[in-house]
C-alpha cells in the first residue's frame, strides 16, 4: 500500500475531526549532531560526553541515547545535569587493570535480524566498548546470540562490522543460546563459536513471504554470500551450504590430529546431515564435529574455555541477568527496547500522523498553525523511528534512508510549511 494513499484515505476520514490543543513543551537543550542534525529536548544523564536526553514528539515522552562521538556541540539553557560518572555504582566503574587478566564485555544480539539486531547499533557500541575494554587488541567481545533469524539484507552490513570493525580492535567471540537462520549467518564470520548447552545453530533457508523459500538467482546470490562469509569465519563452505538447502553432508575426523574433513555426499565417517532436511547443529554435534570450540553453561566456564583462569567481565549485576551489563551493553538493551515499541507502535504513528495532518489542512485561520505544530511533532516521531533503525525505510518505503529523506520526509515537511503560507 503508498503511503500517499493511506495518508489521504485517513484524512478524508478525519478531515471533520476536532483534535485537542496541546500544550507546547519548551525545551531547555539542544544537541547538535555531527551530521548537521540537532535533537532538542531536556537531558537527563551524561556519561564521557555521551548523553541521554528527553524528548517529546506528538506528546510521547522518550529518552533518547546520543553518543558522545556523534555529538558536534550541545547548547543549553539550563544548568548541565550532573555527570552520571560520579554517582554510578562502583561496580560499573572501570577498574584498574591487573596484569595478566584481560577485560571483556557480553553484548546480547537478541530479536529480528535488521530490527531488534541492527549493524548501526552494532557499530555505534564501539567507542564505548573501547574504554570499557581497552583499545589495544586485549579486550574480549562476547556475543551472546537468541535469535531466531529476520532481515537477509542486514546479514552482509552485520558480518562487514564483526569483520572489519570488531576483530581488529577485540577478541570476537559468539556464544549461542539460539541461532536460527539470519542470525547462524551473521555469526558465521566469527571463528570462536561456542555454545549453550541447549544451543542450537543453523536452519539458514531463505523465505520470500510466509512458505515461499528463496530460489533462482536470488538463492545462488545468498549462497555465493555465505561462501564469502564462511571464508572470513574459516569454516568450509558446505557446512554452511548444509544449512541453507537440502543436500548432505558427512566428516572424517582424524583421530591423531582432530582435523575434520567435510564432505558434501555420504562418504565421510560421519554422516552429520542427510540430504532431505536441513541442518541444525545442536551443542553435543557442533563440540563432536569441531565446528564449535566448546560448550559453556556460565561465565566461569566460558573463561576456562577462552583460555584464562580468569577474566574480568565489566559491568554491573542486575537482577534477571546472568552476565554483568557493561555500559555498551546497556545502550544495546535501551536500543532494543526502543525499536520494538516502534515496531509494535508504527500503525499508532502513522494514524495520528494521517489525523493531524488532515486537521491541519481543513483548520482555518488562527488555529491552523496549532494544528500544523501537532502534525509536525507527529512527523517527527516517524522521522525518529526510521533514524535510530534505516530498516524501516526499506521496509516500509522500499527506501534507503537518503532516497527516503528526498522524496518522502521533505515533501511532508514541505506540505506543513504551506498549510502556513495559505
Amino acid at each position: 500500500m503508498r503511503l500517499k494513499n493511506m495518508l489521504t484515505r485517513l484524512a478524508g476520514v478525519i478531515a471533520a475531526v476536532v483534535l485537542a490543543i496541546s500544550t507546547h513543551l519548551s525545551f531547555a537543550d539542544v544537541v547538535y549532531l555531527k551530521d548537521g542534525s540537532k535533537v532538542e529536548g531536556e537531558i537527563q544523564r551524561e556519561v564521557d560526553g555521551s548523553v541521554w536526553i528527553k524528548t517529546s514528539i506528538g506528546g510521547i515522552e522518550t529518552i533518547q541515547f546520543i553518543l558522545g562521538d556523534n555529538i558536534k556541540s550541545i547548547e543549553r539553557t539550563s544548568a548541565p545535569v550532573e555527570v552520571a560518572s560520579e554517582t554510578r555504582p562502583a561496580s560499573a566503574d572501570p577498574k584498574p587493570r591487573r596484569a595478566g587478566v584481560p577485560r571483556g564485555a557480553v553484548i546480547s544480539l537478541e530479536g529480528t535480524v535488521g530490527i531488534q539486531m541492527a549493524a548501526k547499533t552494532l557499530k555505534d557500541i564501539i567507542p564505548i566498548l573501547e574504554k570499557e575494554i581497552g583499545d589495544d587488541g586485549t579486550g574480549i567481545v562476547v556475543f551472546r546470540i537468541d535469535s531466531g533469524g529476520g532481515l537477509l539484507l542486514e546479514i552482509q552490513k552485520l558480518s562487514d562490522v564483526i569483520h572489519e570493525e570488531y576483530k581488529p580492535r577485540f577478541r570476537t567471540v559468539a556464544w549461542i543460546d539460539s541461532a536460527i537462520s539470519a542470525a547462524a549467518m551473521t555469526a558465521h564470520c566469527i571463528e570462536e563459536i561456542y555454545f549453550l548447552p541447549d544451543g542450537n545453530y543453523g536452519a539458514c533457508t531463505g523465505w520470500f513471504g510466509a512458505l515461499q523459500a528463496v530460489s533462482g538467482r536470488g538463492l545462488e546470490e545468498v549462497l555465493y554470500m555465505m561462501e564469502k562469509i564462511s571464508a572470513r569465519g574459516g569454516y568450509d563452505p558446505q557446512i554452511m551450504r548444509a544449512m541453507q538447502i537440502n543436500e548432505p553432508l558427512s566428516c572424517t575426523i582424524d583421530e591423531r590430529t582432530g582435523e575434520v574433513t567435510w564432505y558434501q555426499t555420504e562418504e565421510g565417517e560421519y554422516l552429520v546431515n542427510s540430504g532431505d532436511k536441513i541442518l541444525t547443529f545442536t551443542a553435543p554435534q557442533a563440540e563432536k564435529f569441531k565446528f564449535s570450540k566448546g560448550t559453556a553453561a556460565n561465565l566461569d566456564e566460558l573463561t576456562r574455555l577462552l583460555g584464562y583462569q580468569e577474566i574480568d567481565w565489566v559491568g554491573e549485576l542486575r537482577p534477571g541477568f546472568t552476565y554483568p551489563i557493561c555500559k555498551a551493553e546497556d545502550v544495546m538493551l535501551k536500543y532494543r527496547e526502543r525499536v520494538t515499541n516502534d515496531e509494535e507502535r508504527t500503525r499508532e504513528y502513522f494514524a495520528n500522523y494521517g489525523q493531524a495532518r488532515a486537521a491541519a489542512e481543513s483548520a482555518q485561520g488562527d488555529l491552523r498553525p496549532r494544528f500544523v505544530g501537532i502534525a509536525r511533532k507527529h512527523l517527527r516521531r516517524i522521522e525518529a523511528m526510521v533514524r535510530n533503525n534505516p530498516n524501516f525505510a526499506l521496509l516500509m518505503w522500499n527506501m534507503e534512508i537518503e532516497q527516503w529523506e528526498k522524496d518522502w520526509l521533505e515533501p511532508e515537511e514541505e506540505y506543513l510549511a504551506n498549510l502556513l503560507k495559505d
